[in-house]
């Protein structure tokens, strides 16, 4: 009977000794991840954090119906249309929205003629452009350190691995050492490449999209230049007459 118990016992705990890996393997994955990340991928992960926050914000900030507020083009067209030029000028100096920016430039350039008016809001256009890409640009700064950090990330693995063999004395390295290097190099490079495919994306998105709200902008603006220079040459005569 003790030799059935003896031989039973071994094969008792076959399954469970066969089973224990799995379920180790399947509850220490994330852990392994964080502890191959290390510092580095802290800080990539803070980093990610502040470009989906940035995304989060320019995808808020930059759109047509800021840029060009509804509300703003149909006060600006009554107030023109009923000729009460200095109401139609106030609501644009109560408004910064792209808009109301170029029309504050193009009225006040106005008494130098349509052209001028023109010229001058087409240079403040281009410096609002700026403004907004300087912004975006922190999507670019971002894209390109991915790749960097990742390779930082990859060489520091790659440093681990090879002390890891340099200093093993009197025999093998232990494979779980190596190991820990190379995964140190693959999870940083893998986290850096994942940072920066998005952040380049959205770059070029918002860069698009500044162009569009450009563009609408002066469309929109040389419109209602043009109708004050209309109504304002229309009053012209009418007071002339009148004196």
């Amino acid at each position: 009977q003790d030799e059935r118990t003896a031989a039973a016992a071994p094969a008792a705990a076959a399954p469970a000794a066969g089973g224990e890996p799995t379920e180790a393997k399947r509850e220490s994955m994330l852990m392994w991840a964080i502890r191959a990340s290390g510092p580095i991928g802290i800080f990539i992960v803070c980093l990610s954090i502040y470009f989906t926050a940035l995304v989060i914000r320019l995808f808020l900030e930059y759109r047509v119906s800021e840029a060009v507020p509804a509300t703003l083009v149909e006060k600006l067209e009554t107030a023109i249309k009923e000729r009460k030029f200095q109401e139609a000028y106030d609501a644009c100096r109560d408004d910064n929205s792209f808009l109301a920016r170029l029309v504050r430039t193009g009225v006040a350039n106005l008494p130098n003629g349509r052209a001028e008016a023109k010229e001058a809001m087409t240079m403040t256009s281009e410096e609002i452009v700026i403004g907004m890409e300087s912004r975006i640009s922190y999507l670019a700064t971002i894209g390109t350190l991915g790749p960097m950090i990742g390779l930082v990330g990859t060489i520091w693995g790659m440093i681990l691995s090879f002390q890891e063999i340099a200093t093993t004395v009197g025999g093998q390295a232990r494979p779980e050492k190596l190991a820990g290097g190379i995964s140190t190099a693959l999870f940083i490079t893998l986290e850096g490449i994942s940072l920066s495919v998005p952040a380049i994306f959205f770059f070029a998105f918002f860069r698009n999209r500044i162009a569009q709200i450009a563009v609408e902008a002066m469309k929109v603006a040389d419109r209602v230049i043009a109708a004050f220079w209309a109504a304002a040459r229309q009053q012209q005569p009418t007071a002339k007459a009148s004196v």
